[in-house]
C-alpha cells in the first residue's frame, strides 16, 4: 500500500444521503449537509463545476519558472516505461482539472519532470501525490500523543493501523478493517464553492457499484456501537476523518468540507478524479529559474 503522509488538517467529511439533512461527528467536529447538494449546480448560493475544473482558471504564476523531478519510491527496481507514461498522463489530467496553466509533464531518465510557473511549487508537487483513497470501518480508536502514533501499513484486503490529526492538532490512532469501498468506485469528484457560506468543498459521486456498496456498509455500521459505527476515510495511508454513521446512506454521494482554499479544493478533486497514480513517486529535486 502506498504511504504518502501529507496531512489534510482541518478537513472533515460529511456523508450525505439524498434528500436528508444529516449531522455526522467527524474528526474535527460535526458536519452537516443538504441531501440535494450535488444536483444544485446553479441553485441559490452554490456553484458546482461538472468536472472539478473552474470557468475561471487559477491565475498565472509569476516569479520565473520551476521544475520538479519525481522519482519512483522504493527499491524494487525501476517501473516499466509504460507505467511511467501512464502516470505522466494522469498527472497532466490533474493539472488540467486543477486549472494550472502552462504545466508540462515529461518522462525523463526513469523519472517524471513537471515544469510550470515559479509560484506554483506546491501545486506542482501535489500532482505527484499517489492519492490512494479507501473507506474502512473502524475497529478501535484512541487518542495518543503525536510521537506515540504507531503505523502498520497493510494492503487493501488487510486490517490497517494508522493515525489521523484533527484541526486542533489532536492525534487519534485507529485500528481499521479492510477497505470496504475503494477510491476506484468514485465516479467523479468536484470542487464547489458555496457562495452563501464563502467556503469551498469537494463533492463526490460514486459509481452504481460504489453506491450499492456504500449503502450496504453504512446500513451495517449504523447498527454498531461507537467506535464501530465510524467509517474512516483513508488517503495515502492516513485517516483524513472518521465520521460516525447513524443510518444507511443510499444517495451515493459524499462531501469533503473544511478549511479549503479554491486551489486546495481543486487539487484534491483533480487527484481523486484521476484516480491513484500507478507509480508511487517522491519529489527528489526542485530546479528554479528566476524571472527576468
Amino acid at each position: 500500500m502506498n504511504s504518502g503522509k501529507r496531512r489534510l488538517r482541518g478537513v472533515k467529511w460529511g456523508l450525505v444521503p439524498a434528500g436528508v439533512v444529516l449531522a455526522l461527528a467527524a474528526c474535527g467536529g460535526a458536519s452537516s449537509g443538504d441531501g440535494d447538494w450535488l444536483g444544485r449546480a446553479t441553485g441559490a448560493g452554490s456553484s458546482a463545476p461538472a468536472d472539478g475544473s473552474s470557468s475561471a482558471s487559477a491565475p498565472p504564476a509569476s516569479g520565473g519558472s520551476i521544475s520538479v523531478t519525481f522519482t519512483p519510491r522504493g527499491s524494487a527496481g525501476p517501473p516499466p516505461a509504460e507505467a511511467l507514461e501512464q502516470t505522466a498522463a494522469l498527472m497532466r489530467k490533474r493539472a488540467e482539472s486543477a486549472g494550472l496553466r502552462g504545466v508540462e509533464v515529461a518522462v525523463k531518465d526513469g523519472g517524471i519532470v513537471v515544469s510550470g510557473g515559479g509560484g506554483d511549487e506546491e501545486a506542482l508537487k501535489s500532482l505527484g501525490r499517489t492519492a490512494e483513497l479507501g473507506f474502512r470501518p473502524v475497529r478501535n480508536a484512541q487518542m495518543v500523543a503525536k510521537d506515540a502514533c504507531q503505523v502498520r501499513e497493510a494492503a487493501a484486503a488487510e486490517p490497517l493501523t494508522t493515525c489521523g490529526t484533527d484541526a486542533s492538532g489532536a492525534t487519534t490512532q485507529y485500528v481499521l478493517e479492510r477497505v470496504a469501498l475503494p477510491g476506484t468506485e468514485i465516479a467523479r469528484a468536484q470542487a464547489a464553492h458555496d457562495k452563501a457560506m464563502g467556503t469551498w468543498t469537494v463533492n463526490l459521486e460514486f459509481t452504481a457499484q460504489g453506491t450499492a456498496h456504500f449503502a450496504d456498509v453504512t446500513a451495517e455500521l449504523a447498527q454498531q456501537q461507537p467506535p464501530a459505527n465510524q467509517f474512516a476515510i483513508v488517503l495515502d495511508g492516513e485517516v483524513v476523518s472518521a465520521p460516525s454513521v447513524q443510518q444507511a446512506l443510499t444517495g451515493g454521494r459524499a462531501q469533503i468540507s473544511g478549511s479549503f482554499t479554491e486551489r486546495s479544493a481543486r487539487e484534491l478533486a483533480a487527484q481523486l478524479s484521476s484516480g491513484a497514480l500507478p507509480v508511487d513517486l517522491e519529489a527528489s529535486s526542485v530546479t528554479r529559474v528566476p524571472g527576468s
